[in-house]
């Protein structure tokens, strides 16, 4: 989870996905299919992978401080929720009662075939993620080696295994595309989108995708803001449009008045309407030159509008505050809602966790919210 304008977790997340070789090498695991904040049930995973060699899910949960409670309950899920794989907990430091847990809920779910690792940061690495945080966003991919120079980035210090060695499962590490299918499309231009706009972190975040939206959904660097591409949408036309919620109105008047500028630096045909901002055309009978033409005005959209949406590091010591700050409440909110209301401490922790991308869908959670407080 972000919190403030921090990505501290999702750094580590993002250098182990471009380097799955430095997990390797610590657990002996053999990776393939990475994917970062993959749904999992009702919640996300960290890094959904899989071990080539046995064919079982390995499921790995990032957090750049000491273990705590919240971390836990994710483990102790994903352990309910499993019935085979490999669960991977990275922190800086590990309580033994933390472990402990782990241990014993393994061992109350003999019947499932799951191995159990914890992986400590070293203090080194979260430096440099601490420096890669605070740089202007769109720089980050481009300077996660700053990470690989580190001699034990991470070192395995517990494991407890209940996997029979002969034990195969059934999970596999193709990927397999049906382009007559919307939904495939769509996780085909996710995928183009990586090789072509790394920089963009929000394209290695996993996505829903359905057979009724033609519309690939990005985040725009703030709330309510968001990038939404389509290789054919209702209308027959290619497209990729920056969309701004009502709470947003006044950052697209902003936008709105560099609007020839955008017409210089980005594409002749770009228009601003309707809390929009972009460019349609007619798509290629080739998808892949569709997808390079959208990945192009893509990149153009990142390099023009990136000090609107992102600003830079100038700032980067105040977010560190707040960040703190909002934190600490956060972890308040949850003691108390636990010590006092465990009825409702699981629905509040997943409204406070979930994660939202448009207007509409943070009405709907803050009403929810606001409906579990009025129980209380």
């Amino acid at each position: 989870m972000s919190v403030g304008g921090s990505e501290k977790e999702f750094i580590v997340s993002l250098f182990l996905l471009r380097n799955p070789g430095v997990m390797e090498e610590v657990t002996g695991l053999k990776l393939g299919n990475i994917a970062a904040e993959e749904p999992f049930g009702r919640r996300k995973i960290d890094l959904l992978s899989v071990d080539v060699n046995r064919r079982i899910p390995v499921f790995i949960e990032t957090q750049i401080n000491p273990s705590d409670v919240r971390h836990l309950n994710t483990v102790l899920g994903i352990v309910e929720s499993a019935s085979e794989g490999v669960i991977i907990w990275l922190a800086r430091c590990f309580q033994k009662e933390h472990l402990d847990q782990v241990v014993s809920h393994l061992k109350r779910n003999k019947q499932k075939y799951i191995a159990f690792h914890a992986i400590k940061i070293h203090d080194d690495t979260i430096a440099q993620v601490e420096l890669l945080n605070q740089m202007y966003k769109l720089d980050i991919w481009h300077n996660l080696d700053r990470i690989t120079q580190i001699k034990h980035a991470i070192k395995k210090v517990f494991t407890y295994d209940q996997i029979p060695p002969t034990h195969t499962g059934r999970t596999v590490d193709v990927l397999q595309y049906d382009l007559t299918r919307i939904e495939d499309v769509n996780r085909y231009l996710l995928e183009c989108l990586r090789s072509e706009v790394p920089c963009c972190l929000n394209v290695w975040k996993s996505k829903k995708f359905n057979s009724s939206d033609s519309q690939l959904s990005l985040g725009g660097g703030k709330s309510g803001i968001t990038f939404k591409l389509s290789v054919k949408n209702q209308q027959g036309f290619a497209a990729i449009f920056l969309h701004f919620d009502a709470n947003q109105i006044g950052f697209y008047q902003m936008m709105k008045r560099d609007i020839q500028q955008f017409r210089e630096n980005i594409h002749t045909d770009i228009s601003a309407s309707n809390r929009k901002i972009g460019v349609t055309f007619e798509p290629d009978v080739d998808l892949d030159v569709t997808i390079s033409k959208l990945a192009s005005i893509f990149k153009r959209m990142l390099k023009n509008f990136g000090t609107y949406l992102y600003g830079d590091s100038k700032n980067s010591g105040a977010v560190e505050i707040a960040e703190c700050d909002l934190l600490d409440e956060i972890d308040k909110m949850r003691k108390w809602v636990g010590a006092g209301l465990p009825g409702v401490r699981l629905m509040l922790e997943n409204l406070l966790l979930e994660e939202v991308d448009n207007e509409q869908a943070f009405q709907a959670n803050r009403e929810r919210l606001s409906e579990c407080l009025m129980r209380i």
